[in-house]
């Protein structure tokens, strides 16, 4: 049996009671009590919570009636939506606030000098907050060297839900992960799907990954000491030091592969392949059912990946390390 929408306001126990006393008689609260296999006294605080809603009303006699839910219920969801207008009229309020905000922010760091500190400390449980905020107050290429990808604050709802707004944004997104990743069957479907969102991917051996970290251009860099689930992380602003690790990033993914057989999806090897044999971007789309932003984005990032300029350039890339055509 499906489940049914539960009025607003209401607990799975007021709800059973209030549905009992629809489709019953009216009768005593112990009547209605026994015939739900309850004792009295854990129906006394329910049908109080009902009472105080106005579903149900109590007679002279101490029978009870469940009025029309029309009107009952009806009621409580025009103080819901009364309630739900009231708060977004004042969410309204607050984002046309954010801008002013931002430029007392900016006048006050003009006239006191930066209030943020060179580098902090940041332990595990905070590390999540730390890159939701510096996903929404940064902008440029968001670059990562990943270890660990069974931890770690990317796994936290927030920063998942920033990660599919950046990367579907246009900002790029370059992470480098360890090659162990593609050997588990559950995180290459989550590389794979990392990849659909935009994420331009590739590849080291585990051992040339020393130093775990993240850069959100000009803005900061969070190091993970390492020292495992539990491992604090640095947060990093000082512009030289920023410099020395986007230089380190531009090393390790110089020499990291795309892997497009293994980390792509099937979709991403059959784009390159038509490709290859001169279709345009429009029958692509057509053939794999996406639209024309969607594969011209997705040939963009690919041409990144293996550090080509232009599409013919690309499919010789492709071809040449063995990575489509094999099936046909």
């Amino acid at each position: 049996m499906n489940p049914q929408p539960r009025p607003a306001r209401l607990g799975a126990e007021q709800e059973q009671l209030y549905r009992h006393l629809l489709r019953s008689l009216p009768a005593p609260l112990a009547d209605h009590a026994a015939a739900l296999g309850w004792e009295l006294r854990q129906a006394v605080p329910i049908l109080r919570d009902l009472e105080r809603l106005q579903l149900v009303s109590r007679a002279a006699d101490g029978t009870l009636h469940a009025e029309d839910p029309r009107a009952t219920v009806g009621r409580l969801l025009d103080e819901e939506e009364s309630d739900l207008d009231r708060r977004r009229r004042e969410l309204m309020v607050l984002r046309g606030s954010l801008e002013s905000f931002e430029v007392d922010y900016r006048r006050g760091q003009q006239f006191s000098g930066p209030r943020q500190r060179i580098w902090e400390q940041v332990i595990p449980s905070r590390a999540s907050a730390v890159v939701d905020r510096l996903f929404r107050t940064s902008g440029g290429d968001v670059l990562q060297v990943v270890g660990r990808f069974d931890v770690g604050p990317g796994h936290d709802e927030s920063v998942r839900r920033q990660f599919q707004e950046v990367a579907t944004s246009g900002r790029a997104i370059r992470t480098i992960f360890p090659l162990s990743m593609l050997d588990d069957a559950h995180w290459h479907a989550f590389a794979q799907d990392r990849a659909k969102a935009g994420e331009q991917q590739r590849f080291l051996t585990d051992e040339a990954i020393t130093v775990e970290f993240a850069i959100w251009c000009g803005t900061a860099v969070l190091l993970d000491e390492g020292g495992g689930q539990d491992g604090d992380f640095v947060l990093l602003r000082s512009p030289a030091v920023l410099s020395v690790f986007a230089a380190l990033f531009d090393e390790l993914w110089r020499r990291a592969e795309p892997m497009l057989s293994r980390d792509a999806s099937t979709q991403d090897a059959k784009l390159v392949e038509m490709l290859t044999m001169g279709f345009k971007d429009e029958a692509i789309a057509r053939q794999l059912g996406l639209s024309l932003r969607t594969v011209r984005r997705r040939v963009a990032a690919l041409m990144v990946q293996h550090g080509v300029e232009t599409r013919f350039q690309l499919g010789r890339a492709v071809s040449g390390r063995g990575l489509i055509g094999t099936s046909r």
